[in-house]
């Protein structure tokens, strides 16, 4: 049976930090990605990093699969053709050690211990029953489609080329981050109910007017100054439509006004932040000159006054 460094295969040492793992995987993952990768291994490498992160991001299992790497680099013999990343062992070297319940339960169906125990992966030992390898695909998805949800047809690169097309359902809410399991639709395991499955990381993609941030939603909003300065009802766009917001009178650049429950749906739902952004019209004539030298002249108003009493004082 091998046995995988996942410490090697991520390159990181023993005792990286969870946050060096994350960044080691999407680095490795944007690496790798077959839709992007020119690497003719690219798809092992893919999976082999998605296995990698699944085992060493939980707790639990990297604990548990800790006290198995420390067991195989003590009593284990190197396989010379895993390149330093594999190990070879025995039934006999589990004897009374307790590691098979250990590796059932960091692996589970995945190894095969619960369909014929160790046997099944001796050489010789009779027929295997493998699990496929799960698969991880990172899904861009737009700001509408996170807010209404909808579905997507994908398409998995297969081992040896071509692909295989999958019709995703999108989850209305979905935030940045989130990821999607589809069980049964990764790579064929030697019987149907042992396929592996497929991991789908959500990214948003970009908008040209709001900023997301998990469920809230943020707009920066243009205005006038005779707007911000007398207040007024605008019109302005959310996620789920048009609607009127009432500005205050002698509001300020930067100053922000909340939508409650207009950001992405959940429960509770986000929330819509809108931030105000006075811009002055473009003075291109004698009368736009005079209504603002007017304004000038009669107004008293020093925008930098709090400078002033900072700095004498």
């Amino acid at each position: 049976m091998e046995f995988k460094d996942y410490y090697r295969i991520m390159g990181l040492e023993p005792d990286a930090s969870a946050e060096e793992i994350k960044r080691a995987y999407k680095k490795l993952a944007r690496k790798y990605h077959p839709d992007v990768s020119d690497e003719p291994d690219a798809q092992q490498k893919f999976q082999e990093i998605g296995e990698a992160y699944d085992i060493l991001k939980d707790p639990g299992k990297r604990a548990e699969y800790d006290q198995l790497r420390t067991y195989v680099n003590q009593q284990g013999r190197r396989d010379a053709a895993g390149g330093g990343q594999r190990f070879t062992f025995e039934e006999s070297d589990f004897e009374g050690t307790g590691f098979e319940d250990l590796l059932k339960s960091i692996f589970g169906e995945q190894t095969g211990f619960g369909r014929g125990g160790f046997r099944d992966f001796r050489s010789g030992g009779g027929a295997r029953a493998r699990r496929g390898e799960d698969i991880r695909y990172r899904l861009r998805i737009t700001a509408e489609e996170a807010f209404a949800g909808g579905s997507r047809q994908i398409t998995l690169t297969q081992p040896g080329g071509g692909g295989r097309k999958i019709n995703v359902k999108i989850p209305k809410g979905i935030t940045h981050g989130k990821e999607l399991r589809l069980k049964g639709q990764g790579q064929p395991g030697s019987t149907g109910d042992l396929n592996g499955d497929l991991y789908l990381e959500i990214e948003l993609a970009p908008h040209a007017l709001f900023e997301i941030e998990g469920k809230d939603v943020t707009l920066m909003l243009p205005v006038s100054p005779w707007e911000a300065a007398l207040g007024c009802d605008v019109e302005i766009p959310t996620l789920g439509g048009k609607v009127n917001l009432k500005i205050p009178a002698n509001s300020q650049s930067g100053k922000r006004l909340r939508l409650k429950g207009r950001g992405l749906p959940g429960a509770p739902p986000g929330d819509q932040f809108v931030i105000l952004k006075i811009v002055n019209p473009e003075v291109t004539g004698d009368q736009e000159r005079e209504l603002f030298r007017q304004m000038w002249e009669k107004m008293d108003f020093d925008p930098r006054g709090n400078m002033k009493a900072a700095h004498h004082g």
